[in-house]
């Protein structure tokens, strides 16, 4: 056997002494590497099914969150499925995984999904693993996910009634901008449902919201994590120049008993053109970046 094969080997045996080791199952390196606090290579082009939703994040950013957060086989959760992203990041690296979504269409749109990735392109191990994908109020969470179960949730939740207002902009103000002629961004209303988090003022939204934090805690296992990918808002017209979202997301996490464990910037300036705003009298930036808050059990 050759050195240069001898410590190959060494390190080989290393890294997977190192992985045992760890929750996630990563290596020192993998560890190291993955340990960026701001992403900006997750860019994925997007498929016909997720395009009906128009808010989707990429499986890209699923599968880092699950890669780091949890080892396969643990159960991932996603309280607000939408297209059914998570569950499809979970089931291709190996993990169980709950996702409850409310609206039908896009129910039956990740059931397609999902079904159209299993079968012989995948090994044993991961057709046996239990991926329920279920039409309901997240609400109502407790029904399908026992107490203490879940290693890790992915989700990005409705922002409360932005979207109304982002369309009502849109129509009007940004009409014939780049905003909408050039951007690549897309904006739909998810339901009229009044159940919807996405069709209520922000102060009723935090409150329910701040429900739902506090029942995916109880079904967290200790040491676990729930990841929110957010976006703060801006609305001028009614004297909000910036709303930081994701700071008001983690205090209620706090609130609840949840530890604000990481802050994880989602640079997406590649992927969306610059728009002028304010001008000539003020300045504001473009949002062109999202939110990952991390919040961990302990």
């Amino acid at each position: 056997m050759s050195i240069k094969n001898n410590t190959l080997e060494n390190v080989d045996e290393k890294e997977n002494e190192q992985r045992k080791k760890t929750f996630n199952g990563l290596s020192a390196k993998e560890w190291t590497v993955l340990s960026r606090n701001v992403w900006n290579d997750l860019s994925s082009p997007r498929q016909s099914h997720q395009l009906e939703h128009g808010a989707v994040f990429p499986e890209k950013l699923a599968d880092r969150l699950i890669k780091i957060y949890s080892k396969k086989g643990d159960l991932i959760f996603d309280p607000f499925l939408g297209s059914g992203t998570t569950a499809i990041s979970a089931y291709k690296t190996g993990r169980n995984s709950v996702g409850i979504e409310l609206s039908e269409r896009f129910c039956k749109i990740a059931k397609d999904w999902l079904a159209k990735i299993q079968g012989p392109l995948f090994s044993d191990s991961q057709n046996n693993l239990s991926t329920a994908i279920i039409l309901d109020d997240c609400r109502n969470m407790k029904k399908y996910l026992k107490s203490e179960t879940v290693q890790l949730t992915v989700t990005s939740p409705p922002y409360a009634n932005f979207i109304q207002k982002s369309l009502n902009d849109r129509k009007k103000t940004h009409k014939k901008s780049k905003l909408v002629n050039e951007n690549n961004s897309v904006v739909k209303q998810y339901s009229e449902s009044e159940k919807d988090f996405g069709n209520l003022d922000y102060d009723l939204f935090m409150k329910e919201l701040k429900k739902i934090l506090k029942i995916n805690l109880e079904v967290t296992r200790k040491g676990g994590y729930s990841t929110w990918v957010v976006k703060d808002y801006r609305d001028t017209k009614n004297n909000i120049p910036y709303l930081d979202f994701h700071s008001d997301l983690a205090r209620i996490a706090q609130e609840v008993g949840w530890k604000y464990q990481d802050l994880i910037v989602w640079d997406q300036n590649e992927q969306r053109s610059l728009v002028l705003l304010g001008y000539p009298s003020v300045f504001y930036t473009n949002q062109n970046c999202s939110f990952i808050v991390v919040l961990r059990k302990i």
